[in-house]
């Protein structure tokens, strides 16, 4: 068997979706040939799988390698793989209005530790005699319920 006929037998067994143990068992070669083979012919043509369902995606030469199929693959993986991710953007700050330490992901300008600390602030602020005028400026409340408090964009 010449190296062309090989080339394309482990090809053709990539493009049924095995992988590289299951194709270097099948023809009797090693792991590092089959993955040799098959990553050789990837910078060619640019096809991978999808890191979610396997689906053959094909990428578009000059642009950046396509990990997954769709939106929906990429949801599921990051949402079934989180303790692979490693997040790095953790800031620990310091509520303005109750000094209380907090920690916020991806926000290192946060300022309050939550909405109430904001709103109290502001309140006090303002001052007690401005702050049922200062609350219908900047809250439209639709009921009783502070799960019905709707903030209103300037």
């Amino acid at each position: 068997m010449n190296n062309d006929d090989l080339n394309n037998q482990i090809l053709k067994l990539r493009n049924k979706g095995y992988g590289y143990k299951r194709i270097a068992k099948e023809l009797s070669i090693s792991v590092s040939a089959a993955r040799y083979v098959c990553l050789k012919n990837d910078e060619k043509s640019k096809t991978t799988h999808c890191k979610n369902c396997s689906l053959s995606i094909i990428s578009i030469e000059g642009k950046r390698k396509k990990v997954f199929c769709s939106d929906k693959c990429r949801y599921n993986w990051w949402n079934k793989n989180q303790n692979k991710v490693n997040k790095k953007a953790y800031y620990t700050h310091q509520c303005k209005n109750c000094n209380k330490e907090f920690v916020a992901y991806g926000n290192k300008k946060r300022i309050y530790c939550s909405q109430e600390c904001y709103i109290k602030s502001k309140i006090s602020k303002v001052g007690a005699n401005n702050e049922a005028k200062w609350l219908r400026d900047v809250l439209s409340v639709d009921g009783t319920n502070s799960k019905d408090v709707k903030w209103r964009r300037n």
